[in-house]
């Protein structure tokens, strides 16, 4: 009988071990699909004057506007991190622990709005703030969730209000 267990247990560690490189290799199809994206917007070297202090809180990650589903796997978007969001003069700054920052200029993003998803994150009415941004010819979508979620309807005034004018645009 023990013998039986041990095949048993030895079994479901290789099965694991095989699902495990199954994601693997997708996720790294999923960056070669995707490399063609370009490298998000340098954060300046002096960034611009705090509009809104930093709110602490979680970056979600980041996908393609057109499918909240599709996480964009290059360039450490997808990848979630606590960290503060800084909505200053020159644009949004996302301070993500153990990742890149990752900078939004105000010429960069299309709109702002509140969400209830965003890959794999699902939470209450209006629980995310959710910026549509311009990288490249391709619209994408970033989430950002405030450890204080009444905070979010703020950032997402701040941020609306010195987006450009794109009346008349297409």
């Amino acid at each position: 009988m023990t013998s039986d267990r041990v095949l048993l247990t030895a079994g479901m560690l290789v099965l694991v071990g095989l699902l495990y490189l199954l994601m693997l290799k997708g996720w790294r199809s999923r960056q070669r699909r995707q490399g063609d994206l370009p490298q998000p917007p340098t954060p300046p070297s002096t960034p611009g004057e705090a509009v809104v202090p930093a709110t602490a809180g979680l970056f979600v990650g980041t996908t393609f506007a057109d499918d909240w589903l599709d996480r964009v796997a290059v360039h450490d978007l997808a990848h979630r991190a606590a960290g503060w969001l800084v909505v200053a003069t020159d644009g949004v700054h996302v301070e993500r622990e153990g990742l890149p920052d990752l900078y939004l200029p105000f010429d960069a993003v299309d709109r702002v709005f509140l969400g209830d998803a965003l890959a794999g994150k699902v939470v209450g009415r209006q629980g995310l703030l959710l910026l549509d941004w311009r990288l490249g010819s391709r619209l994408l979508t970033s989430g950002f969730r405030a450890d204080d979620s009444a905070r979010h309807l703020s950032l997402a005034e701040a941020i609306s209000a010195r987006l450009p004018d794109r009346l008349g645009a297409p």
